[in-house]
């Protein structure tokens, strides 16, 4: 009888096991447009999972008419221990390694935005929409429906009164959550969890949105709190996509529109000072190319033409096949750089 409940037991126990680890593998392929065609690429990804270690591959072939000759395909090779708190970079072709400590990044004094710093721009317009499009299909055997994310973002230039349109549509295919992917989006979960916690990166839901924002408000020369009141509406918007995703196509389109009275010589045009910052580089960079692109519209052209960048990722397979010890491993032969 104790025999039958310490077997019981047994079973119960790596039931439980195997719902909260195991080992996934993720293959998944990608093209991009770059930006305005520069840097037009394609490849392919592969991502394993045990625990608190990854195994990572990424393959790219440059596709673009310059690039493609200068640049040969090539495989990059990525295994991150979490457990040993160290990443391997492997050099296949070689057989050689680089071995980097996991630590958590650090922001120097000079990168750090003065509390004082007037903000440039002003947001105008932020509209945030998800709805679902109604179309699907059966993608890599995936049974998928589409959700269409629309962000409209107008930011004008408090001195300029220039305004600069950014639409951001992205595709995405999601498929019904299975046991296969509950247990694939389990792992991912789990390792990202592990790592941010190894760099020191626990941040809380407030925390990491404030990070987002600021960032994002620093490439568009807008205060973060700019950015929180442009985006009030996401979270609800979001929270009615449902399924795993497994395309996701990105199309971010640019419009500029030059402002009243201003000469044709503006601090888009002139490189930015180095004490502006960051931020400022960025904006600036935008803006020239913003500027750029409405120079190259020919009569009849609005609204057409392709997107400043694209890009689509798919998702072609998902394994929860047990992988052997030494995939996380330096392959044998292999030489420390």
């Amino acid at each position: 009888m104790k025999q039958k409940i310490r077997l019981s037991w047994g079973i119960i126990f790596f039931a439980l096991a195997g719902t909260v680890w195991g080992d996934v593998t993720i293959e998944s392929t990608y093209k991009t447009s770059g930006i305005k065609g520069m840097g037009e690429a394609q490849g392919t990804a592969i991502h394993r999972y045990q625990r608190d270690k990854k195994w990572e591959s990424q393959t790219t072939r440059f596709t673009g008419a310059i690039l493609s000759l200068l640049v040969k395909e090539g495989e990059n090779i990525t295994i991150t221990r979490v457990d040993k708190g160290l990443s391997w970079t492997l050099d296949t072709k070689n057989k050689t390694y680089l071995e980097a400590p996991l630590v958590a990044p650090t922001i120097q004094p000079e990168e750090r935005e003065p509390k004082d710093k007037k903000t440039t721009t002003r947001i105008t317009k932020s509209e945030f929409t998800v709805k679902k499009s109604g179309a699907k299909e059966t993608i890599n055997g995936f049974p998928c429906e589409e959700y269409l994310l629309i962000w409209l973002l107008e930011i004008e230039d408090l001195e300029t009164k220039e305004k600069t349109r950014s639409t951001m549509t992205t595709g995405l295919w999601t498929t019904p959550e299975t046991t296969l992917i509950r247990k694939v989006r389990q792992e991912e979960t789990a390792f990202e969890k592990a790592l941010a916690k190894k760099l020191g990166m626990e941040l809380s839901q407030e925390e990491a949105k404030k990070m987002g924002l600021a960032a994002m408000g620093a490439f568009m020369k807008t205060s973060a709190e700019e950015m929180r009141k442009g985006m009030i509406r996401v979270k609800n918007e979001i929270s009615k996509i449902q399924g795993y995703p497994i395309r996701t196509t990105i199309s971010w389109n640019l419009e500029g529109e030059k402002g009243p009275g201003r000469p044709q010589e503006d601090k888009a045009s002139k490189p930015p000072e180095r004490s502006e910052g960051v931020g400022s580089l960025l904006g600036g960079f935008m803006s020239r190319l913003v500027q750029k692109k409405s120079e190259d519209k020919g009569p009849g052209d609005e609204g057409q033409g392709s997107p400043f960048f694209s890009t689509t990722i798919e998702v072609k397979s998902m394994d929860a096949g047990t992988l052997p010890a030494e995939t996380f491993e330096i392959p044998e032969g292999f030489v420390k750089k």
